[in-house]
C-alpha cells in the first residue's frame, strides 16, 4: 500500500477541519483562486475549519495547495474536497439541484476552472510583481528574505507559468484574441446570474463559491490588462454585485486580514 503523506498538523481533533493554503496576503485573502474558493464555500456551508499557513513549503500529495486535513487523513484537489465534505460533514444542500441546472452548473463549473482560470496564470506568467509588494507578501517579509523573495522567487514562478500558459489555448493566442475569448466568458456568466442573487437563484451554491474565488482574483489582484475588469464594470455589473453580496455576507473580516495578514481572524 502506498504511504500516507505526514500529516502538517500532527495533533489534530476529531471531525475537525484543517485548511492547509498558503499565508494570506495583503490585497486578499489568499492569491489562489483555488483557496478563495475552498474558503467561501467553508463558510457558506458553516464548517468548523481552522487555517494553517503552508509556509510556502507544504504541498499536498497531489502537488497542490490548498488541501485539508481530516480525521488524520489527507484530502486535496478542492471540487473532491467539496464533495467529501459534504456528504460526511455539512453543505449538502449546496451541491443540490435539479438534473438541468446541474447539468448547467457543470458547464460553467468547466467554463471558469479550466478557461476563466488562465486570465490569472497568464497575468501572472507577465508579471507577478505585485506579489512582493503590500498587495502581496510585502508586510511579512523584510531584509533578505524580502530581496530573495522579489529577486529569485518572483521570477522563478513567472517561467514557471509562462512555460505553462505556453502549452495552453491562452498562450497561442494574440493579445486581442485572449481579451475577445474572455470577454466572451464573462458575458456567458453575466447571462447566465442575470438579475438573480446568486447563479441558481436566491441561495448560494457551491458554483458561486467557485465564481466567487476566481473573479476575485480579476477584481482585485493586477492583471495583464485592465480591460476585462473595466469590461466586467461596464457590461457585467451583476458580477460585481455578486462578488459583494458573497464578500459581505460571508468575508466580514477581509479588511482586517489585508491589514493583519492572520489566519485565524472570526467572521462569525
Amino acid at each position: 500500500m502506498p504511504k500516507s503523506p505526514k500529516l502538517v498538523k500532527s495533533e489534530w481533533e476529531q471531525d475537525k477541519v484543517y485548511l492547509i493554503q498558503f499565508p494570506r496576503t495583503g490585497c486578499l485573502p489568499s492569491p489562489s483562486p483555488y483557496s478563495l474558493k475552498l474558503e467561501t464555500w467553508l463558510r457558506m456551508a458553516g464548517i468548523d475549519y481552522e487555517n494553517v499557513s503552508n509556509e510556502f513549503k507544504h504541498m499536498s500529495k497531489r502537488g497542490q495547495q490548498p488541501f485539508i486535513e481530516f480525521n488524520g487523513e489527507q484530502i486535496s484537489d478542492t471540487s473532491i474536497i467539496i464533495d467529501i465534505l459534504a456528504d460526511k460533514v455539512k453543505g449538502k444542500e449546496l451541491t443540490e439541484l435539479s438534473p438541468i441546472d446541474k447539468a448547467q452548473e457543470h458547464a460553467f463549473y468547466t467554463l471558469i476552472e479550466h478557461h476563466l482560470t488562465w486570465l490569472g496564470f497568464y497575468s501572472r506568467s507577465q508579471s507577478f510583481k505585485w506579489i512582493s509588494t503590500d498587495e502581496g507578501y510585502g508586510k511579512a517579509f523584510s531584509g533578505v528574505k524580502a530581496i530573495f523573495l522579489k529577486n529569485f522567487v518572483v521570477p522563478r514562478f513567472e517561467r514557471k507559468l509562462k512555460a505553462k500558459c505556453d502549452g495552453q489555448w491562452i498562450g497561442t493566442l494574440t493579445n486581442e484574441e485572449r481579451i475577445s475569448e474572455l470577454k466572451k466568458d464573462i458575458d456567458a456568466i453575466s447571462v447566465q446570474l442575470g438579475d438573480k442573487k446568486y447563479l441558481f437563484g436566491d441561495e448560494p451554491k457551491t458554483i458561486d463559491a467557485t465564481l466567487f474565488g476566481h473573479l476575485a482574483e480579476i477584481l482585485y489582484t493586477p492583471q495583464f490588462t485592465k480591460e476585462i475588469k473595466e469590461y466586467i464594470e461596464t457590461h457585467a455589473q451583476n458580477l460585481i454585485a455578486h462578488s459583494n453580496r458573497i464578500k459581505v455576507q460571508y468575508w466580514p473580516d477581509w479588511e482586517e486580514i489585508g491589514q493583519s495578514l492572520r489566519m485565524d481572524t472570526k467572521w462569525r
